[in-house]
């Protein structure tokens, strides 16, 4: 019993030849390695066995003696040891009546017949690895576009462009094996503008792509690609110019492109050989391209540009949303009303680019000390709104002392050294459950509850003000009050 092999190998493709005749594996061995394969040899079906365990040949070439001796039936079991391989039985003399039986009941490619010498063996080699290449790309395809509908839902639901990149980056990771990654969006145009008529369109520099997903630290997110050293960026031109993949060995390049707009680059080191299936990737590309659009034109529509939290109108129709589960599920509601002190003295000393980076820092700051389940607006000027889900009063008054603290902490005041420092005025107001369910009390106007949540909360901030005690805690509303 014997597993050896030649390691004269430049192809890649491997072959196990299982035979109980040595000499007949050592001449085999010898000219599959001639061609440039590399040939493994096993002398019993249980050497075999054993061999597959770890390595997964292209080609099997099986004595069909050794599969009559056993009762069982071994082809199967070898066969489902070696995946995709291509299956050769070699004996002496035409096939006769037991090589159709196994024909019949198992996928076989072809009969070696010994007697037919070198050219006969290097032949089916040959042909059988064809074939085993062949089988094993259609095999990649249907993983690839399996994968490929698995995520389009993933890629299309709502969602903020952060979001999307990383389920970008995710999926290419599963379509595309390689060492690290990155996923960079077009940030001068994320959406892909039709040109200005009249005027031609310059072609997109590398540096309006900037890294918004990555699997390794090598590749910071907000950084432009046109910074990233170890990333060939004539590569990255070629690319995005082209719109087209561009693969080797050591750098893989996918345009995110629809139509004439390249929207992002999905960017690969050391792609596998598998993954070069242009038509693939093509389509991969498009629909992460989509993705991408749909995020920021949702972004457009939902997120205020200044300060990265959602616009009004798009976060009382959440309130609203929020209201109506409260009814049904009976929860509390909390909203907090915010307004920046002397903010007006910022931006006449300081100018309106100091006030933005002012509402910008704040708006970071309260998404990152509230839940993500919470709810951060801005809701005109420099007063942003708040609303804390399943949260009763005692509960929100945490959080204002939590947001009272930040603000008056340095951390908010990169600002010109001689700025006015920053604080907030608060307001709150919250709407509880009563003993008896509201969905037994009636339906509400859902919009008259918002309207009196947020005004209350208001008047709150107002009272705060006028008092100058930066807090205050308004009334609590019951869903009595509007079931009257």
């Amino acid at each position: 019993m014997q597993v050896g092999g030649k390691t004269d190998s430049n192809s890649g493709a491997s072959v196990l030849l299982v035979d109980s005749d040595t000499r007949f594996l050592r001449h085999s061995c010898k000219i599959i390695a001639e061609d440039g394969h590399q040939a493994w040899a096993a002398e019993d079906l249980l050497a075999a066995a054993n061999f597959l365990v770890d390595h997964r040949p292209d080609v099997l070439v099986i004595e069909l003696d050794l599969l009559e001796a056993d009762e069982a039936d071994p082809l199967q079991d070898l066969q489902a040891r070696a995946p995709g391989a291509a299956t050769v039985l070699a004996d002496h003399g035409p096939p006769e009546d037991r090589f159709r039986r196994l024909w019949e009941h198992h996928e076989i490619y072809g009969y070696l017949d010994k007697g037919h010498g070198t050219d006969s063996l290097r032949l089916w080699v040959s042909a059988a690895l064809t074939r085993s290449r062949q089988a094993q790309m259609i095999s990649r395809t249907r993983t690839g576009l399996r994968r490929i509908v698995e995520a389009v839902p993933d890629f299309h639901r709502i969602q903020s462009l952060d979001d999307v990149l990383e389920s970008i980056l995710s999926h290419t990771g599963a379509l595309a094996d390689s060492s690290s990654a990155f996923i960079a969006a077009r940030m001068s145009d994320p959406v892909g503008k039709p040109p200005i008529e009249g005027f031609e369109e310059l072609s997109q520099a590398i540096d309006d792509y900037v890294v918004g997903a990555s699997n390794t630290e090598t590749y910071q997110r907000g950084t432009s690609v046109a910074k990233l050293a170890s990333v060939p960026g004539h590569l990255l031109r070629r690319a995005i110019d082209e719109r087209s993949n561009v693969l080797d060995d050591h750098h893989g390049v996918v345009p995110l492109a629809l139509a004439q707009h390249v929207l992002g680059i999905a960017y690969l080191e050391q792609p596998r050989a598998g993954v070069r299936d242009t038509d693939l990737l093509r389509i991969f590309g498009s629909q992460a391209a989509a993705a991408i659009r749909n995020a920021v034109l949702y972004e457009l529509a939902t997120i205020d540009s200044t300060t990265r939290v959602f616009q009004k109108s798009f976060t009382l129709e959440r309130l609203r949303q929020t209201i109506k589960l409260a009814w049904r599920k009976a929860f509390s509601v909390s909203v907090l009303m915010l307004d920046i002190n002397r903010f007006k003295e910022l931006n006449d000393k300081h100018g309106h680019v100091a006030g933005d980076r002012a509402l910008r820092q704040l708006g970071a700051a309260l998404k990152e000390n509230v839940r993500d389940s919470d709810i951060v607006g801005r809701f005109g000027g420099d007063e942003f709104l708040v609303v804390l889900i399943d949260a009763d009063s005692a509960g929100a008054k945490i959080v204002v002392d939590r947001l009272h603290a930040m603000s008056t902490s340095t951390s908010l005041q990169p600002l010109p050294s001689n700025s006015v420092p920053l604080s907030l005025t608060m307001g709150m107001a919250t709407l509880r459950p009563e003993d008896t369910p509201p969905i037994e009390l009636g339906f509400p106007d859902f919009s008259a509850v918002v309207e009196t949540l947020v005004g209350e909360a208001d008047a709150a901030m107002y009272r705060a003000r006028q008092e100058g005690v930066l807090r205050s805690y308004g009334r609590l509303l019951s869903w009595a009050d509007f079931l009257e």
